[in-house]
């Protein structure tokens, strides 16, 4: 069977693709994700992931899921194994994120009904993990292998959605567009000191600019 046509592979968010932007917010405490997820979503970046290395994950999936609405795509991140699949999902989250390729995790991920996003770092990892029914694959850490790589693997996998994630900078956000990224996963260079009392104006102003580097370089690709 060709890999592409799995039944029950789901595709990419509308959030994800339309935008080509997911946040991901890391931080010591969760006391400040509510202001940042409403921040972000008022801004445009619709696709938020909380990961599971931040004290009080859980509860800050629940209460974004419950406070944003259903336009926002609410997930969680750092996901490793089945079992965390399903607490996260019962916790409200539509996707899950892994930084390496967990096939459990995405085979739970789909028994689930909610994307997955599968970390890899080669080729191998990446086809093992779209072949498990990965939704896209999040290619980690995106900056040792660069733009390039996804020119590159795009000639044996032309349909395999690849999302850089881990040192993609603002500044080269429309690079990694420009290579065929679906899109883009944005920690610290989004996130700033914003979950530690930063300024709201400015986490603000850095998502309408990832959105912006975006819509331009898919200007170039039309």
């Amino acid at each position: 069977m060709n890999e592409v046509e799995m039944p029950g592979r789901l595709q990419p968010s509308s959030q994800l693709r339309d935008t080509g932007v997911m946040a991901i917010l890391r931080a010591g405490s969760v006391d400040r994700f509510g202001d940042i997820c409403h921040t972000l979503a008022d801004a445009g970046v619709t696709c938020l992931e909380i990961t599971l290395t931040s004290p009080g994950a859980l509860e800050a999936i629940k209460a974004a899921r419950t406070a944003l609405p259903d336009s926002v795509n609410v997930g969680a991140g750092t996901v490793t194994t089945a079992d965390e699949v399903r607490a996260v999902v019962d916790a409200g989250a539509e996707f899950v994120v892994s930084p390496s390729a967990e096939l459990d995790v995405v085979r739970a991920a789909r028994e689930a009904g909610v994307q997955s996003y599968p970390g890899a770092f080669t080729p191998t990892e990446i086809l093992a993990a779209w072949q498990a029914g990965a939704s896209a694959i999040k290619v980690f850490p995106a900056s040792t292998l660069g733009p390039s790589f996804f020119r590159n693997v795009a000639g044996p996998f032309p349909d395999i959605p690849l999302m850089p994630t881990g040192g993609v900078s603002l500044d080269s956000i429309g690079d990694w567009i420009r290579a065929g990224a679906i899109g883009v996963g944005l920690g610290g260079p989004l996130q700033g000191d914003a979950a530690t009392g930063g300024d709201l104006d400015a986490l603000a102003e850095r998502a309408r600019r990832a959105l912006a580097e975006v819509r331009e370089a898919r200007k170039t690709l039309a």
